[in-house]
C-alpha cells in the first residue's frame, strides 16, 4: 500500500515519487515489484462541496496510477496518468459524467550523472513555488489548492530540466533550470498551458535545533497556448517546519503583454493536535489580485487526518470578502484513498 504521513519537508525540493518534497510524504512507498525496479502506486480522492451559494455536489476528483521503474541506478522512468472529475453528483442535476477525464500528468526520464546533478527530460510538474510540485490531494493540507498556483505559469513543462543540489556552509542549496520549446505533451492536465517556456527555481534550508526552514525564489517566462501572449512571473516562498508542525507561505507576481498585472500571496500553518494522533488544525490566510476582478482576502480554516495508513481525510470551511468562480465560500470535504 502507498503509506502516507504527514511529516516535515525533506531538504531536497527537486526530487520526486517517491522522494517528492511535500508536507505529506509516502512513507511506505507503494508496491516493489520483486527485484525488478519496478514501483507501483495509485490513489482515489472524493471531494463533498456544500457551498454557500449553489447547489451541493459529491465529486470523484481524482483517480491516480503512479508508476516508477529504475532502468539503472542512475536511470529512472516514472509516469503518472490520472482520471479527473470522471463521475460527479450534484443537487438538481443527479449524476454526471465528466468530459476531461484521462490526463497525463507526467511521463520523464531522470539521470544522475553525478549524485549532485539531475537531469531531467519529459513531461514534469514547474519547479515553482512550492505547491505546484506537490499539488496531487494525497500532498497537500486542504482541499482546494491557493488561488496563486493557478494562472500565474503553466502547471506542467513538456522538456528537458537540470537540478544541482550542494552544501554550504551548512546550508543545503538546490538550483533547477528549464526550458519548454513546444507545445505541452497530451494537454488537458494543466489549466494554464504554454507553447515555450524557460525558467528556474533556487532554495536554501538548514537545520536549527528541531526545526528547519527554507528560502526560495522561482521565475518563468512563457509564451501562454490559449491567449498567445507572452507572460512572466517571479515568486518567493519559504517553509518552517519542526516539532510536528508546518509553515509555509507563498506570493508570486506575474505580468502579462497587453494586459494588467496580477499578484498574491498565502501563508499557511498546520498544527498537530495533543492527544490525537496524526490530526491537525490547518489554518490558511490568501490575498489575490486578479487581472480583471476585484482582490479577494480569503481564509481557509480545518483539520487534517490519518486516522489509517491508507486513509486521509480533510474537512475545511472557506470564507471570502468577495465572490469568486475560483473560490468556494463553504463547506468542503476530502476523502483520499491509497493503493
Amino acid at each position: 500500500m502507498l503509506l502516507v504521513t504527514v511529516a516535515s519537508l525533506p531538504p531536497s525540493t527537486w526530487g520526486e515519487e517517491p522522494e517528492e518534497p511535500s508536507v505529506a510524504a509516502e512513507s511506505s512507498q507503494g508496491w516493489r515489484i520483486g527485484n525488478s525496479g519496478l514501483w507501483v502506486g495509485g490513489y482515489v480522492n472524493n471531494v463533498l462541496t456544500l457551498p454557500e451559494h449553489g447547489p451541493d455536489s459529491f465529486t470523484l476528483t481524482d483517480v491516480g496510477l503512479l508508476l516508477r521503474y529504475d532502468v539503472t541506478p542512475s536511470i529512472t522512468f516514472f509516469n503518472e496518468t490520472d482520471l479527473e472529475d470522471s463521475l460527479s453528483w450534484e443537487e438538481g442535476n443527479g449524476v454526471v459524467v465528466g468530459t476531461r477525464v484521462l490526463l497525463l500528468e507526467r511521463l520523464y526520464v531522470d539521470w544522475q550523472p553525478r549524485p549532485d546533478i539531475t537531469l531531467r527530460l519529459g513531461k514534469f510538474l514547474t519547479p515553482f513555488g512550492l505547491w505546484n510540485v506537490v499539488r496531487r490531494a494525497p500532498l497537500t493540507w486542504t482541499v482546494e489548492a491557493p488561488l496563486i498556483s493557478e494562472g500565474f505559469f503553466p502547471e506542467h513543462i513538456t522538456g528537458a530540466a537540470a537540478g544541482f543540489q550542494t552544501t554550504l556552509r551548512e546550508w543545503t542549496i538546490d538550483a533547477t533550470g528549464y526550458g519548454q520549446a513546444t507545445d505541452e505533451l497530451y494537454r488537458g492536465a494543466s489549466d494554464t498551458t504554454a507553447s515555450s517556456a524557460g525558467g528556474g527555481r533556487v532554495s536554501a534550508g538548514h537545520t536549527f535545533g528541531p526545526f528547519y526552514f527554507e528560502l526560495g525564489s522561482s521565475g518563468i517566462g512563457f509564451d501562454n497556448s490559449d491567449n498567445n501572449r507572452t507572460q512572466y512571473s517571479v515568486g518567493g516562498d519559504f517553509a518552517l517546519t519542526g516539532l510536528g508542525n508546518y509553515l509555509q507561505g507563498e506570493v508570486t507576481y506575474g505580468w502579462t503583454t497587453g494586459r494588467p498585472d496580477q499578484w498574491g500571496l498565502y501563508l499557511q500553518d498546520a498544527l498537530p493536535v495533543p492527544f490525537i494522533k496524526n490530526l491537525w488544525a490547518v489554518a490558511r490566510y490568501e490575498h489575490f489580485v486578479p487581472i480583471n476582478a476585484p482582490q479577494l482576502n480569503g481564509a481557509v480554516l480545518g483539520v487534517a487526518w490519518r486516522p489509517l495508513p491508507w486513509l486521509f481525510l480533510k474537512v475545511n470551511y472557506q470564507v471570502a470578502d468577495t465572490e469568486s468562480d475560483d473560490f468556494d465560500r463553504g463547506l468542503l470535504a476530502g476523502v483520499v484513498i491509497f493503493f
